[in-house]
């Protein structure tokens, strides 16, 4: 048997030939964990490169004490290689190769290279060669054969199978211990759009709110049974509240209303609001995957969902005030309730609310590819800011950006101007002061 020192890798050609005979006719099983045969693979097809790049996520993803016991660290993969025989495989291009392995690897992958060692004139035994491990872990990226997007797979002893969860543990484990944890990339996080700064006077809300409840309160019936229809009453056609539970209805919807006077107004901005837009860019040659944006303004903006100013309904002052005295009834309710269809949405790219007030928003992205930017939807997300007085000219919020795959933390500050709307005049008309200017402002 030819002396092959195992310490290194060979060198030159007489180096891998020597290799190449040593390992069809070795019986050293030992040797499977650093060395791989496969004598049917084709590299002109998908299976075949398919089964390289599986090779070299297995091998990235080793024990480095372990693996630094032969080849100094590195693994190889023989094609066209079997006991007892050296048949080489037919000739490829490269670059499909390394290509197609990319796909699974990522762009900034684990490095690998390969050697071709001459059979004949036409058949080349190919040596994949693998580079020492780190105690970094690289998942798979596609689905292909064989290959699962998301999996993580490891070199054993004789095969590259998906790692179990006690050998995920131990990745982690070096990871941590190692502090070569992977870092996040220069993510950049912008808002394309505004915030609606509407100016109103607090005051002469709350005095129509009151003016309601007075009315509210007026309008109850000593006799929800008798008289005329007294019959409709009893077959549900008329009033279903009793006065005290209606009394309590007004009670916490006025001493809300007057706690929070702008929240009357959320529909009308929701419908007058321009949404905004986040955009995510990823500079780097590096997917990343399970990301999640969170955003958090620390002034009192509003995060309202857009509503579209075109709905067959009119828009509303407080629409969740409840129904007046004699109107919560079965008739009124079949009349008004509109139910509309569910559609379940895909959260990928969609960006949603988690808290009203201060704003506080996320994003969540399944996959964000190298060098690329997402953008959001503009007709997701509305921000509305009331006041008093004057609005600022421009308002900051702060991000915060982790990748499934990475243990870090990306963070930075946005700043969004602040486009202003004086509704003082047009909410006094609406709320019907007679003398209310029009030249107070426009909605």
């Amino acid at each position: 048997m030819t002396e092959i020192d195992l310490s290194r890798l060979p060198t030159g050609a007489r180096g891998w030939s020597a290799l190449v005979e040593w390992a069809a006719s070795s019986d050293d099983r030992q040797e499977r964990y650093f060395l791989e045969m496969k004598s049917d693979v084709d590299l002109n097809g998908k299976r075949g490169r398919h089964k390289v790049a599986k090779f070299v996520l297995g091998a990235a993803n080793r024990d480095p004490a372990k693996a630094a016991k032969r080849f100094g660290g590195h693994a190889v993969m023989l094609l066209g290689v079997s006991a007892g025989a050296i048949s080489g495989i037919a000739a490829f291009e490269a670059k499909d190769l390394e290509r197609e392995v990319s796909k699974f690897t990522g762009a900034d992958g684990p490095g690998w290279d390969f050697e071709r060692i001459r059979v004949d004139d036409e058949h080349d035994v190919i040596a994949i060669i693998a580079d020492p491990p780190t105690a970094r872990i690289w998942p798979c990226l596609a689905d292909g054969e064989g290959l699962f997007n998301g999996d993580i797979y490891l070199r054993g002893d004789g095969n590259t199978e998906k790692a179990k969860g006690v050998e995920v543990q131990s990745m982690l484990a070096r990871l941590m211990a190692s502090g070569e944890a992977p870092k996040l990339p220069d993510i950049t996080v912008d808002i394309e759009g505004s915030v609606m700064g509407v100016q109103f006077d607090p005051k002469r809300v709350v005095s129509w709110v009151e003016d309601a409840k007075d009315d509210y309160l007026r309008g109850i019936g000593s006799d929800r049974g008798g008289g005329p229809f007294g019959i409709l009453a009893t077959q549900g056609l008329m009033e279903q509240r009793s006065e005290t539970d209606f009394r309590r209805q007004v009670e916490r919807w006025s001493t809300a209303a007057m706690a929070d006077p702008a929240s009357g107004l959320h529909d009308l901005a929701a419908r007058i609001a321009v949404g905004i837009r986040l955009r995510v860019k990823n500079p780097e040659m590096r997917s990343l995957r399970d990301v999640r944006v969170d955003i958090e303004f620390d002034e009192p903006v509003r995060a309202l969902d857009w509503e579209d100013p075109d709905r067959d309904d009119r828009a509303e002052l407080f629409p969740d005030r409840p129904p007046e005295w004699g109107r919560d009834s079965l008739a009124y309710i079949l009349r008004d309730t509109h139910i509309a269809p569910f559609a379940a949405r895909d959260t990928d790219g969609l960006l949603q609310i988690s808290q009203t007030s201060p704003a506080k928003l996320s994003l969540s992205l399944n996959l964000l590819r190298s060098k690329e930017a997402r953008m959001t939807e503009e007709d997701d997300i509305v921000l509305v800011l009331f006041v008093e007085d004057e609005s600022p000219e421009q308002l900051t919020a702060r991000w915060q950006l982790t990748a499934g795959d990475v243990h870090d933390l990306r963070e930075g500050t946005l700043v969004v101007p602040v486009a202003h709307y004086d509704w003082r005049g047009p909410l006094a008309s609406l709320l019907g002061d007679d003398d209310a200017q029009a030249d107070e402002g426009a909605v």
